[in-house]
């Protein structure tokens, strides 16, 4: 004869529950649409720091064509480039030179470039920390880096889908100690995930695109320098 009641109590602290959840994820994805969704302040940043810089040498990372009606390039950004080179895997369409980020310096030479730009292309990189290398050993020092990444994004491979990036992660690629400063990472585009089986996801925040705006301080060193967030050492009998 009591069954019911319990259960009904059950029932409505669980609901209350989910709830209160809902109401918080909802109010997050509501202040991270405010402060992130509107404004692209890294690409804003990378340009008009790009602006200044007299004819810049520039290189663009992953420009083969996507789409026969749309370029991958963004020679725009800068029009008064010196130079403006789009490199990807293989020659096509939007590519003047072909080459592996993984070997970027071995390619176009240490410091041979005044700001190098990468969109939608890190997420393709199978090794990303080699790559930040290879992109930071190839940029002159003062120069200028802006990236845009995905995310979340559907898969798309092309050849290959290595990796999404989150504001924290794309930063952590580019270390104080390798003679980098980020200036700026924000995410781009609010999106909804869904799934029948955590109904609650959409009301977390998520985004399509992440960005960073960095520039070049000082020489990159020889060997990439990992920046952990605490330093543990391993117990005695395993050293």
């Amino acid at each position: 004869m009591y069954a019911r009641p319990f259960f009904a109590i059950l029932f409505l602290v669980d609901l209350i529950r989910k709830l209160k959840r809902r109401v918080r994820y909802a109010l997050t994805a509501a202040q991270h649409s405010v402060n992130a969704a509107p404004k692209a302040e890294s690409l804003e940043q990378f340009l008009e720091k790009a602006s200044e810089m007299k004819s810049p040498r520039v290189l663009e990372l992953g420009t083969k064509r996507s789409y026969a009606e749309r370029s991958t390039r963004h020679d725009e950004w800068v029009p008064h480039a010196s130079e403006f080179i789009g490199t990807d895997l293989e020659m096509a369409v939007d590519v003047d030179a072909a080459a592996d980020v993984h070997k970027l310096s071995s390619f176009f030479g240490e410091e041979s470039f005044d700001a190098i730009i990468s969109c939608s292309s890190f997420e393709h990189f199978k090794y990303p920390q080699l790559a930040a290398h290879e992109i930071m050993k190839t940029l002159r020092i003062g120069g200028l880096l802006f990236i845009q990444t995905h995310h979340s994004y559907p898969l798309h491979a092309a050849p290959y889908d290595y990796f999404r990036f989150s504001t924290d992660a794309l930063e952590a690629l580019f270390g104080t100690q390798m003679g980098f400063a980020v200036v700026k990472t924000d995410y781009q585009f609010p999106v909804r995930l869904l799934a029948d089986q955590d109904k609650e996801l959409k009301f977390m925040p998520d985004y399509l695109n992440t960005q960073l705006f960095g520039i070049k301080r000082f020489s990159t060193p020889a060997e990439y320098i990992y920046e952990l967030d605490a330093e543990v050492d391993a117990p005695a009998e395993t050293q």
